[in-house]
Formats: structure tokens, sequence, C-alpha cells
């Protein structure tokens, strides 16, 4: 790609539609683009051109077939190492046998036999916060709610949960906060956790989803034992920020909206269609990155060469007004809502369910335990984790009514 007309992005336009709007600098659903790390990229806007990029057999994961100019910003991704063996990062078929043995594992039966226990997880972060009538809803309950639902989902042992979170944000920082080093030690310690879990569940099997992964495999469908620790990884680090970003954004979202969160609060009927406006309104993720033609390729009328490396913007494609009404209202009634937030087609997320299932416990207890919900701060004094792959915010402050009982 020759950058030189390329328009250089910087981290916070990112999870901002309408700033990133602007920084491009024109319209049309696709752009190229330098990313913050100095990636060039063909960043795809639009709608039905983020949907068509995600289906699209000739834009793969496999680094193997990108240009030579960009093999520097793909250490990682061109190795054997665990953070990318991954289905994630994989293409048909071995995409395909990968997610069928997590899919025969993680299904939505063990899903939904967990809304007891998420609610008791969620009843026992509130129950200290109530009688002060002030909370950070970030530190206090949208960040250890899915730290805690995914550790007992794998059988991460509660005292090692401190040092996943810390290890997972790093990785989730990466290209943006966190150096190569810090990647790549981070990834380490996973691999070598990853490696205790699956031994001691060979060992001894439980009714967790690594013992059902385990279980799942058999001569036609089966893992390598770095896939499965790297589909291990992927489960637990990615399956919990998501959801961290879905809790806090949602909340926040309904925080800014009063009459939302009345409504919401009146008729639990909209708490479903209010969880997929949250999602679109404020994605939990900010970019998606590392994919790359095969061969040329049209999008929007925009013709790709082979080689090229292709990035996502999830929150300007749930702002398309090509595809969204009143894209910057937020309207927790909306049905059907053409949100990309967990992605389409084969990548489409598989803990999408568990993520809701999250939301929708969170968001009603949250509505029934603190009354007079309020925001502590003006809007604009909130920031964000300085990531252009994710849409984290960093705090959020509230305030309600006490309970004096």
């Amino acid at each position: 790609m020759d950058t030189r007309d390329a328009v250089h992005l910087e981290i916070e336009p990112f999870g901002d539609p309408k700033l990133l709007a602007q920084k491009l600098r024109g319209s049309g659903p696709v752009h190229k683009v330098t990313l913050p790390d100095g990636m060039p990229a063909w960043l795809v806007v639009g709608n039905q051109e983020v949907r068509q990029a995600l289906s699209d057999p000739n834009i793969v994961r496999s680094a193997k077939v990108a240009s030579p100019d960009l093999h520097k910003y793909l250490d990682l991704a061109n190795s054997d190492f665990v953070l990318t063996q991954h289905m994630l990062f994989a293409d048909p078929p071995d995409h395909t046998r990968m997610r069928k043995v997590v899919s025969k594992a993680f299904t939505p039966r063990r899903i939904e036999r967990l809304r007891p226990r998420i609610q008791e997880i969620t009843d026992e972060l509130l129950d200290p916060l109530l009688p002060r009538g002030e909370a950070d809803l970030v530190a206090a309950l949208a960040l250890p709610l899915p730290i805690a639902v995914i550790c007992e989902l794998l059988g991460v042992p509660y005292a090692d949960r401190d040092e996943f979170e810390q290890r997972a944000e790093t990785i989730t920082g990466i290209n943006a906060s966190s150096s190569p080093e810090e990647v790549i030690a981070a990834g380490k310690w996973f691999d070598r956790y990853t490696t205790q879990l699956v031994e001691s569940r060979r060992r001894e099997p439980g009714d967790d989803l690594i013992s059902a992964m385990l279980a799942a495999m058999d001569e036609e469908d089966r893992l390598t034992d770095v896939e499965l620790r790297s589909n291990i990884f992927l489960l637990l680090a990615a399956g919990f920020e998501t959801t961290v970003n879905l809790l806090a954004n949602g909340l926040l979202a309904l925080l800014r909206h009063p009459e939302a969160l009345a409504a919401v609060r009146d008729d639990r009927r909209l708490l479903h269609t209010a969880i997929e406006e949250a999602l679109r309104y404020d994605s939990p993720v900010s970019s998606i990155t590392y994919r790359f033609t095969a061969a040329p390729v049209t999008i929007g009328g925009v013709e790709i060469p082979a080689g090229e490396h292709v990035a996502l913007s999830p929150p300007m494609a749930n702002f398309d007004p090509a595809k969204v009404s009143c894209p910057e209202t937020f309207d927790i009634t909306r049905s059907p809502n053409p949100h990309v937030s967990f992605g389409h087609g084969i990548h489409f997320c598989i803990g999408a369910p568990l993520a809701r299932l999250e939301a929708e416990v969170v968001f009603d207890t949250v509505l029934d335990r603190m009354p007079g919900l309020a925001l502590a701060v003006p809007p604009e004094k909130l920031t964000w984790k300085p990531s252009f792959i994710v849409h984290r915010l960093e705090s959020l402050p509230v305030t309600f009514v006490p309970d004096q009982r």
C-alpha cells in the first residue's frame, strides 16, 4: 500500500464514530489509513461492507498471505505462539475443526445453567456497595463479574484471578498500551498456566469447560496441545474483556439517557432490546484487525490488492445511516438491530450468549437494587483505556439511594 495519502489515526477516535468520521475526512465505506501502531490498513466502516469483509473467503486471518512490508508488524501473528493458535486467528478448515470442538463444550444449555451463579456473584458484589450510596461500577461490578464467571466456567482457582486479570489486560492492550515484550511475557505466563490447567483436567476431569473440551475431541475433531491451550486462552482473555465493556458501556448509555433507564426499570420486557442497543451504541470492540487479502477484492467500490491488511470498525458500522435509521439516537426499542459488535459470519463471537446473559442479570439487578442511579461526574470527565482494539471505561462513578437496612 502507498501510505503517502493514508490518514494517520491515533487511538482516541476508534471508540467514537463521530470523531473517527471527522478524522477520515470524507464519506465512503473504505478508507486507506495508518493505525496507531504504524501498520497500514484499509479501514472498512460501512455496515454492509464490514459484513462482506467478514464473510469474504479471500479476506483471511493467515498472515502468510500478507505482503512483505507488513511482516515487521506481525511477529506474533506469524509465530506458533500460544496467543495466536486459536480459532479467532484461524481460517477454514482449521477454524471449522476448532470451533466444532469448542461448540460441543460451550453449549447453550451449559451457559444457561450459569444463570443462578451469575445472579449470586452479582448480588455478592453489590451487597457491600448498597449502604454507601456511591460506587465505581467498573471496579466493583463490570470488571470482577465476567472474570469470576469465565474463571468458574474454566475451573480457574479464585486465588489466581488477580494475576489472570493483570496478564489479560496486558494482552488486550496490544499495539497500544503494552510493549511487545510485555505481551510476550504475558503470553508465556498464559502458556504455562493453561498447560497446568489441561494437565489437571486430564488427571481429574470435572464439570468445567476444559474437561468438556477434552471429552468433545475424537479422531475427526481434535485440537493439538498448543491449539487447546490457545483456545483456552482465547476464552479466558477475550471472553472476559468484551463482557466487561458491554456491562460498563451499556450502563453508561442508560445513565446518559435517563428516560431509557426509567423505561427499562418500569418494563423489563425492554431489557433484551436495550442490551442490543447498548451493543450498537457503544461497541465493546473498537476495531477488528489482522485480516489479509489472499486475492484482490472489491469492497464498497474500492479495489484492494492481494496481500493488504484489512481492518474493520464496528462502531462506525453500527452508526452507518445506510443500515441504521437515526443512528445517533439511543433507541432501546430498536428491532431489528443490525449491529456487528459480536462480528459476523464464521467468526461470530462464540461467547455472545454468555455476554448477553451476564448483561441481562446485571442490568436487571442494578435496576432493582440501586434506586436513583445516576452518574457522579459529568460524562466528559470519564476516561477510556488507551487501546484501539477494545473500548473500555477506566471507571464509572455513580451515586444512588443508599440502602439503610
